[in-house]
């Protein structure tokens, strides 16, 4: 599904005409989010333009994130002035930025910048293709239209987006388009060695101690193919390790043989609970995600349970698995 070009000509009118720019990307941002975010906004302060990004509340250390360039840029949400335009990244709807929304004014112009099936256009303008491996793909492909400038910075940024969104390049959504991009990123400077360290090797001791406690505790249910892990509030600082830091805790258990679904479970400090999801198979995690007021795509995706304990968001999962199984066109 290619971007009407219609849509590419209204943003990159909407991004001449501003002077200020906030980026936002979502709630729990993963490395497509935090690249992409990062990587346009650094395009954006290069065109002369005064740009801020966030995302909502929690905010954490940005961790393996944090060798990216552009951090001078960001700005917790109470601290987010007045602007003329908002750029939403790696968004498929307008509830993934809901703890911003309050801060924007109601005149403010939003461009939506996307990859997931069930986005909703809640952009003034919308720059959406759910054929994308990653959003940075996107942004890559789109500087140009956008009247934006790609250099060596905001290339790295890119590259770190669409190497976690496809598994370093692993995943299904890897296509011939997405190696080319990559390897256009590293003509123009990118270290893939620098990049794998800083994402990928750059653990602490605790979190690995606490990988092996999450795996020790897996449970895998033949019926359903679903094999899950959980981290409590109580595991996090036993081992002083924070939300962020696991975002690829759930690759570990999608590592079996045989599964249909990976599913982890993080206790939030709410009480909620995050729940993560990965698929190998044909069933579809980004609707049962969709379900329970979540989203994503059909090989990844996550949702907020409002269940209290992780055995009921457990058992509220297991109902869905079946539900979808039993009709996966519904």
């Amino acid at each position: 599904m290619a971007i009407e070009s219609s849509e590419v000509e209204k943003a990159a009118a909407l991004i001449k005409d501003c002077k200020e720019v906030l980026v936002v990307a979502h709630e729990y941002p993963d490395g497509d989010a935090v690249g992409s975010m990062m990587g346009i906004s650094l395009m954006l302060e290069k065109a002369g333009k005064k740009v801020h990004c966030s995302w909502p509340e929690p905010i954490e250390s940005p961790g393996r994130y944090c060798f990216l360039p552009g951090w001078h840029m960001f700005v917790m949400p109470a601290e987010i002035p007045d602007v003329q335009l908002v750029i939403a990244v790696d968004c498929s709807s307008i509830e993934r930025i809901k703890g911003i929304k309050r801060w924007l004014g109601k005149d403010i112009k939003i461009i939506n910048i996307d990859h997931h099936p069930d986005n909703t256009f809640f952009g003034h303008v919308n720059l959406v293709n759910p054929g994308a491996s990653a959003v940075a793909e996107i942004l890559y492909l789109g500087a140009g239209g956008l009247g934006l400038d790609l250099g060596e910075e905001a290339a790295l940024c890119l590259y770190v987006g669409i190497l976690t969104d496809t598994g370093r390049f692993q995943f299904s959504n890897t296509s011939d388009t997405t190696l080319r991009v990559a390897s256009e990123m590293v003509g123009m400077g990118v270290d893939p060695n620098l990049v794998y360290q800083n994402v990928y090797q750059s653990d602490s001791l605790q979190y690995l101690r606490l990988c092996g406690h999450v795996l020790s505790n897996a449970v895998f249910e033949e019926d359903l193919g679903l094999i899950h892990g959980s981290v409590t509030r109580e595991e996090m600082k036993h081992w002083n390790v924070s939300m962020d830091e696991m975002e690829d805790l759930i690759d570990y258990l999608r590592a079996l043989k045989g599964h249909r679904i990976a599913a982890l479970f993080k206790e939030l400090e709410s009480g909620r609970t995050r729940v993560s999801l990965r698929s190998k198979s044909e069933l579809d995690v980004g609707k049962i995600a969709r379900l329970l007021g979540g989203g994503g795509h059909r090989a990844a995706a996550a949702y907020t349970s409002e269940k209290n304990r992780i055995d009921e968001a457990l058992a509220e999962l297991r109902r869905e698995i079946a539900e979808v199984g039993r009709n996966p066109g519904g």
